[in-house]
């Protein structure tokens, strides 16, 4: 069996969002919102705590995950775990093994007008959207 895996449209990313760095409490929250005009994102952990990510509407426990970042040796020093995906546009919940953990999150985007592609002349209109 193999598996493949593709964008729906070719074109590089064209927008990101600025990075900044994000508080990760140990009560799980929704760190990106579904966007249909993503392209891709990435997670990085820039704190002292464990940041665990689940992709969809379950938000994530201290058990019950699908990605765990590790801590950085020293805040901010660059050695936290690190999470890309060029594919997920739903959304994506965080939670810290404790409270004060921190991230950067970035988001790229399409940064065009119709990434949903409702007026994309080569599929019908039923498949759109």
């Amino acid at each position: 069996m193999q598996l493949v895996r593709s964008l729906s449209e070719p074109g590089p990313a064209q927008g990101a969002t600025e990075p900044s760095q994000t508080s990760i409490s140990d009560t799980a929250g929704v760190i990106l919102y579904k966007n249909p005009k993503r392209k891709g994102f990435s997670v990085q952990n820039t704190g002292l705590t464990t940041i665990k990510l689940t992709f969809g509407a379950t938000l994530p426990t201290q058990t019950v995950y699908h990605v765990s970042l590790k801590a950085c040796t020293v805040a901010n020093d660059g050695s936290g775990g690190y999470y890309v995906d060029d594919c997920w546009i739903g959304p994506v919940g965080g939670i810290s093994s404790v409270a004060g953990g921190t991230c950067v999150v970035t988001e790229f985007s399409a940064n065009s007008p119709d990434w949903d592609l409702n007026a994309d002349w080569g599929l019908p209109a039923k498949l759109v959207g």
